[in-house]
């Protein structure tokens, strides 16, 4: 099935109303639609494997192997495709910056200095004699397009404001803007840290508040931003990328910067060693000896922001009714995560001890801390009124979404079988999912799958479990209080203590069954230098070098 043909079967949920317009916006950018109206211009990836390109001129070129397909189009605020997220750190700038593993450490980007002036009031400085790559000035309008359309304070739907609170923005001299959000919101600098900058020019809201913008098309087919790098040329499974000669930190050492899909660990490592490439991604672990074997490679690895789960229907009739929490603890009982990320995921994976991101702020570990104990699986599902054996349970894993999903779905299968649920294990690609998400009959209940995060709950937290809900059907009156109330609270402690609850509320009741947070392996040409890669899966070249 191809990306037009998807297309069409969300669309046609969408009009037979099977599915809202909510749960088409989310499936249609999961999938990379970004606008979640229309197929992105030449975008795809399932495709057969290109040829490895020529070998990187020394000293100017650098190719960059990745095993995320380029499956959006270039709108910022219209898809949740992680892809297309780290292709426009390289092309765009934000107010604030997160550049190391201190995801409280916000550095100046756009924005120069920033204060809190009450608790909705924020007044940012900006950078004078920035330039966006097609030459337009950055000046406050730019931060007031942006902002107000990314935080949903105009009548555009956009997939950016479920994190958000809408916030207006007046611009109070050519160098000083004020940001008023809705109500206080704790995450803002945060979430400034993942909102790109665009171009009034580009952004061009209708004279019809409740029409898209003028320039949704523009802001679709190419990323004009004020970022290190400058898109060159656009192809399906390649993006290639120039220095940005006036850019304001300094122009990139690097002349040209190569992104390519390559889908195949296997291919990407092949090319890797034989020197057609200087930097590879999603390293599997049994690359990993193979690599640290070479003299003139480097390895950076740090654990993802991204909880992988089992995430289940809060939809479902009984026996997984979303009052049966019995049900879903032998099932959390009955998954050996230590063997999941030793013998599978590897690397820097770690077992979730929270349905936060081990490493995220305020996450908190939480107890009990379920493993493999068939017993205690039995015992929750004889309270759940299954003494003899366990009822069926329909597993979904999906190939090509994480890296080994295929064996860590039949792993979790296996030990499912030995607590005594009768497992139906459908493996398919995301094409296929899209039926097991949202076909009437619901074949899908539980599926092995995953979102990442910027280091702060509330972004994931928001965006997956609060009320009208993802695909999940999530309405839980307490989740949706705690949420608010996190996003809401700004002093730190009191905050942390908000999540401490919210976590354990989590816990209790298994909405979803956290597993174990990624692995992100980099390997890199030792003679490359300079290369920043973080738990939220960014990966920035403009400080690095080749020697």
């Amino acid at each position: 099935m191809d990306r037009q043909e998807l297309l069409g079967v969300l669309t046609a949920k969408l009009r037979a109303g099977s599915i809202t317009r909510r749960q088409f916006v989310w499936a249609a950018s999961l999938l990379g639609f970004g606008a979640a109206v229309a197929p992105a211009a030449g975008a795809g990836g399932s495709a057969a494997l290109p040829a490895p390109r020529a070998a990187a001129q020394q000293g100017g070129e650098v190719r960059f192997l990745i095993a995320e397909a380029f499956w959006a189009d270039w709108h910022q605020y219209l898809s949740t495709a992680q892809s297309q997220w780290r292709l426009g750190r390289q092309l765009f700038d934000t107010l604030v910056q997160i550049e190391s593993e201190d995801f409280s450490n916000f550095t100046p980007g756009l924005a120069e200095s920033w204060q809190q002036l009450d608790e909705v009031t924020w007044e940012f400085k900006l950078r004078q004699g920035v330039t966006f790559h097609k030459g337009q000035p950055f000046a406050g309008a730019d931060v007031k397009a942006s902002v107000e359309l990314a935080t949903g304070a105009t009548a555009e739907e956009t997939t950016t404001a479920s994190r958000w609170v809408p916030t207006t923005v007046e611009i109070v001299d050519d160098a000083t803007v004020r940001l008023k959000t809705a109500g206080p919101f704790a995450p803002i600098l945060n979430e400034l840290s993942r909102l790109p900058i665009l171009s009034a020019a580009d952004v061009r809201p209708a004279a019809d508040p409740a029409t898209p913008s003028a320039g949704a098309d523009q802001l679709k087919s190419f990323p004009n931003g004020t970022g290190p790098f400058r898109l060159v040329r656009d192809e399906q499974n390649v993006k290639t990328m120039e220095a940005n000669p006036d850019y304001w930190g300094g122009a990139p050492a690097i002349s040209t910067l190569v992104w390519e899909y390559i889908q195949d660990g296997q291919t990407r490592l092949n090319a890797f060693l034989s020197g057609q490439a200087q930097a590879i991604d999603r390293v599997p672990p049994e690359h990993v000896p193979v690599l640290q074997a070479s003299p003139d490679t480097a390895l950076i690895s740090t654990t993802g922001f991204e909880n992988v789960n089992l995430w289940m229907r809060q939809d479902a009739a009984a026996p997984w009714d979303p009052a049966n929490a019995k049900l879903r603890e032998a099932v959390a009982w009955s998954i050996d995560r230590e063997a999941l990320v030793k013998s599978l995921v590897g690397g820097a994976s770690e077992v979730s001890v929270s349905h936060i991101p081990n490493h995220a702020v305020h996450a908190v570990p939480q107890e009990p801390a379920y493993g493999f104990d068939p017993e205690r699986a039995k015992a929750a599902l004889a309270e759940a009124g299954y003494a003899a054996e366990g009822p069926e349970l329909p597993l979904w894993g999906v190939t090509g979404f994480l890296p080994r999903g295929k064996e860590v779905v039949e792993a979790i299968a296996d030990s499912l079988q030995q607590t005594g649920f009768k497992v139906q294990l459908q493996v398919t690609d995301v094409a296929a999912i899209i039926d097991g998400l949202f076909s009437e009959d619901k074949p899908g209940l539980f599926f092995h799958l995953s979102w990442s995060s910027n280091g702060d709950p509330h972004g994931a937290l928001a965006t997956l479990y609060k009320s009208p809900g993802a695909w999940v059907g999530i309405h839980d009156p307490t989740v949706d209080e705690l949420i608010d109330r996190g996003a809401a609270t700004i002093d730190p402690e009191a905050r942390g203590q908000v999540y401490a609850e919210l976590q354990a509320y989590l816990w209790q009741n298994l909405i979803h069954i956290p597993l174990y947070n990624s692995d992100f392996t980099v390997a890199h040409a030792k003679n490359l230098s300079g290369i920043t890669v973080l738990p939220n899966f960014d990966t920035l070249f403009k400080r690095a070098s080749l020697a």
